[in-house]
């Protein structure tokens, strides 16, 4: 199984080429993503045709983590025939785009579910999904291999309360984990993490490795490393676009 980062900003960011929120999983014929923040349509092909994605799953209703599921219906739509990924998203997604798109089924070519806590098959790959404190209706997911789930990845989503995380981690996991304040104090909305906290979750989790991703532009990514190599005695990488991690425990 391999993580490979499409886009890791922020809500905004002054760095051309960089997607916010978008990760590719790939396992065996199953490729999967997590959020389409604005600018991750046109980086997705970079590394493949999007007719290859079987399901997206949206970790919550804030436009930089499904916006651009947008272009991704107009393509679906107008050149790819209709087929499209199925989509599983909170609750009220497809009616807010619907209503921005003045177009009630504006997201019906994307077939799928309504995220609930539980765990999901998609082809080669299970994911389950968790509720996390953010905004209402906020989730995060483990995907791991259908045939061996020991081993897996953990996306944060966006989120403020670092335990709602523990239940998802297991030993040996890759944590892809948000630290939007990376080495400063916390965030006073309560709504995101520190570095410092998604440290402490890969440590207690027992994580094979840590990457920090969502770091807002105004804070220093290298210090923000720092503060969680400072904690958690495993691998901290920052996510970039491009960054490719194996999740089977291979370097």
């Amino acid at each position: 199984m391999r993580l490979t980062v499409v886009g890791s900003a922020p809500a905004y960011t002054s760095r051309p080429g960089h997607a916010s929120s978008c990760y590719l999983v790939e396992h065996a014929s199953t490729s999967v993503l997590f959020d389409m923040g604005q600018g991750s349509f046109s980086e997705l092909w970079r590394h493949g045709s999007l007719a290859g994605i079987a399901a997206i799953f949206i970790s919550h209703n804030h436009a930089d983590h499904n916006v651009d599921l947008i272009p991704l219906r107009h393509w679906v739509r107008y050149q790819n025939r209709g087929y499209g990924p199925a989509l599983f998203a909170p609750t009220e997604l497809r009616a807010r785009i619907g209503a921005y798109q003045a177009n009630e089924g504006f997201l019906s070519d994307l077939r799928g579910e309504t995220l609930a806590p539980r765990t999901y098959a998609v082809g080669d790959v299970r994911v389950e999904a968790a509720p996390v404190t953010h905004i209402p209706d906020s989730w995060a997911f483990r995907v791991s291999a259908a045939s061996d789930p020991e081993i897996g990845l953990v996306y944060s989503g966006d989120c403020g309360r670092a335990d709602d995380l523990l239940p998802l981690v297991h030993a040996g996991d890759t944590l892809l984990c948000e630290a939007a304040f990376g080495s400063d104090g916390t965030d006073p909305s309560g709504i995101h993490l520190t570095a410092a906290e998604a440290a402490r979750i890969a440590e207690v989790g027992a994580a094979r490795r840590l990457v920090l991703t969502h770091i807002l532009v105004e804070r220093d990514p290298p210090a923000a490393r720092a503060a969680a190599a400072a904690i958690f005695d495993g691998p901290v990488l920052l996510a970039e676009p491009g960054l490719r991690v194996n999740i089977d425990g291979s370097p």
